[in-house]
């Protein structure tokens, strides 16, 4: 069963549980349309990297919340009696495994000064002698201190990893608008405005959610300084002086180790000072180095930027210019051949139109002949009828098969005028 419960109490105090909670929660009121703001949106659900810097600032941000609800839980267990008062003369050596016991059963395995006090009356109960306490509440002193800063591993790689994060958005970003460029399609830019935007919001929001986290840790972290200072005190209150050695020297040995204790004292004062001052100097050259990590990044990007856009300029216009020449070309060649084709069309106009006119002549010509050849039928129809009149017969075969002749000369060369034969003149001169 205590198993169950202390599982149940890390998964309750554990930041990978809460963050995901509070990210899953945060999502799914964007998702849901609850939060609507377009900047929060955009900066923080509008790429796959701003989800994970989100849900990693969620699980720092849980760290630092259980971290800070602890310590101000234990800050209000230093004031209180954890001990019982140290009766006139001291406590023998032997009366610390009875203190150890109530301290346990009254409260508990949690907190700094409950462990600091336990673990110190444990020195007491193993070697039977308080000789060396006052040394080894400095050692645990720099034990706690030690202990504190390891607690803030997760949160301090939470808080170097979400930049790289947005380190990571920034080169997708500029990865996607550089595959987006094409020399021939450079007025639709919209692929590298939206890879630009990709990587200059994923970085704005890792530094944002960064900077909070570090203010966060610093403000906590101050917090649990002070807490291990009153916490230094607490225990020197309830512990000096409490057990008394066996033998008790005569020649100033209380007076020297009440210095030793003011001495400790002061070693423990200026060990959390020159701490808080380390802290404060790393804190301001992680500040700096990433200052100076921006500074580079932005700088290189804009050189990259600038060399590529130059060079598809310029093949862009190259190819323009090919382009306007090769059309050029082809439209003076189009209009040659036009030209070729119009003259070559006019002379043959010309020529058909000379052709009709002499097809019209022609035309003309066999019209007059076939007047001619109506006339002669008229005439020869004429003759026949006097001849026929005259009883005449055989000079009118005769008379027929002249003209038989003619006509069949007449058909042959239709341009030679036809000349009228005058069949009635002919008969009255052989009749003569």
């Amino acid at each position: 069963m205590s198993k169950v419960n202390d599982l149940s109490n890390r998964l309750l105090r554990s930041p990978l549980l809460w963050g995901s909670a509070i990210s899953f929660l945060f999502f799914a009121l964007i998702h849901g349309g609850v939060i609507t703001d377009a900047n929060v949106i955009r900066y923080l659900a509008g790429h796959w990297v701003e989800y994970v810097e989100v849900v990693m600032f969620g699980v720092g941000l849980a760290a630092l919340a259980i971290k800070g609800a602890d310590l101000v839980r234990q800050r209000a267990v230093v004031s209180d009696e954890l001990l019982e008062a140290i009766p006139e003369g001291g406590q023998e050596p032997s009366e610390a495994e009875r203190l150890t016991e109530a301290l346990s059963s009254a409260q508990g395995r949690e907190g700094y000064l409950p462990r600091r006090l336990r673990e110190a009356l444990d020195l007491v109960v193993r070697t039977g002698s308080a000789d060396g306490l006052q040394d080894h509440l400095k050692y645990l002193s720099d034990l706690d201190a030690a202990r504190a800063a390891q607690s803030y591993g997760l949160v301090r790689f939470v808080i170097w990893a979400i930049p790289i994060m947005g380190f990571l958005g920034t080169v997708i970003g500029i990865t996607v608008a550089i595959a987006s460029l094409s020399p021939t399609e450079l007025e639709n830019i919209s692929g590298v405005v939206a890879g630009l935007g990709t990587a200059f919001d994923t970085t704005a929001t890792a530094l944002a959610l960064s900077m909070v986290l570090m203010f966060m840790q610093f403000v906590i972290d101050r917090y649990e300084q002070a807490l291990l200072g009153e916490v230094d005190q607490a225990a020197w209150a309830a512990l000096a002086g409490r057990f008394q050695s066996v033998e008790v020297a005569d020649d100033g040995t209380s007076l020297a180790i009440a210095r030793l204790g003011e001495a400790v004292g002061r070693s423990s004062t200026r060990l959390i000072e020159a701490q808080e001052q380390s802290w404060r100097e790393l804190e301001q050259s992680a500040a700096d180095n990433i200052e100076k990590a921006f500074a580079v990044t932005a700088s290189r990007l804009q050189t990259t930027l600038s060399h590529s856009l130059d060079s598809t300029l310029a093949k862009w216009s190259e190819s323009l210019v090919q382009a306007q020449a090769e059309l050029a070309s082809t439209r003076e060649d189009r209009w040659t051949a036009a030209a070729e084709s119009m003259a070559s069309a006019m002379r043959s106009f010309e020529q058909h139109q000379k052709t009709l006119a002499g097809q019209a002549e022609l035309l003309g010509k066999v019209v007059d002949a076939t007047h001619n050849v109506a006339a002669l039928e008229r005439a020869l129809d004429h003759n026949l009828a006097t001849l026929a009149g005259s009883g005449r017969f055989e000079e009118t075969l005769a008379t027929l098969a002249a003209a038989v002749q003619l006509l069949a000369a007449r058909a042959q060369d239709a341009s030679v005028e036809p000349r009228r034969v005058d069949l009635q003149v002919s008969a009255r001169g052989k009749a003569a």
